[in-house]
């Protein structure tokens, strides 16, 4: 898919401008395309497990206390809960009835997800194997530490979206000017496109787009 979309791509774009530049660009964007789409769909599927995962803790943890064991209280999240959660839980089952260890099978439904408040769950599960208790109220206060988490992720997005707004907007500024001055004056670019000068002052400006970019994702970004 990387390699027909990348060609094609690069096809349409030498047949319209005939820029060896603009192919090349075109080329690359179109061999990144079906990679970012798959990790923009992956990282969707994360964040709707762990948006599930707090309802799941419930469930988990309402099963467990009329007595069930831990095996069917994952069998009420696949019979009774909404994808992804349903369907990861339900392989953790499939791969535990073929032999599998149940925190392998955890384990790798973590690194599956790759879910840090899976992973703290997970190590809360471990941790109170080794000194015993009831595995239901750790459910329970799991959950609810793992919704305050949740909702504090929510809070610094709501006050930092003004900030990623303006961010996108300065980003894309540069390529709307461009497109525009191309509309209105075709040969008011081809200095940046023809010599040698331009290109280099192009790939300076796309370098310094990226790394404010980058730094203004990880200003924002929240860990653990």
């Amino acid at each position: 898919m990387a390699v027909a979309a990348g060609i094609g791509l690069a096809v349409v774009v030498s047949l319209v401008t005939g820029s060896l530049l603009l192919v090349a660009a075109a080329l690359v964007a179109g061999a990144v395309a079906p990679f970012a789409g798959i990790a923009s769909r992956a990282r969707r599927r994360m964040q709707a497990f762990e948006e599930q995962l707090p309802d799941v803790l419930m469930t988990m943890a309402g099963s467990l206390k009329v007595g069930q064991s831990f095996d069917h209280s994952m069998r009420a999240i696949v019979n009774e809960g909404l994808a992804p959660a349903s369907e990861e839980f339900g392989r953790v089952l499939n791969e535990t009835r073929l032999g599998r260890p149940v925190d392998e099978a955890l384990a790798a439904m973590a690194d599956r997800i790759d879910s840090d408040d899976l992973r703290f769950v997970l190590m809360s599960v471990t941790i109170q194997r080794e000194i015993g208790g009831s595995l239901a109220d750790l459910f329970q206060t799991v959950s609810d530490t793992v919704r305050q988490r949740q909702q504090f992720r929510r809070k610094v997005r709501a006050l930092t979206a003004m900030g990623r707004a303006s961010a996108y907007l300065l980003v894309a500024l540069p390529f709307i000017t461009g497109a525009l001055l191309a509309v209105v004056n075709p040969g008011y670019l081809k200095p940046l496109i023809n010599q040698s000068a331009g290109r280099l002052m192009i790939l300076v400006a796309v370098v310094m787009m990226a790394l404010g970019a980058f730094v203004l994702k990880k200003i924002v970004a929240i860990k653990g």
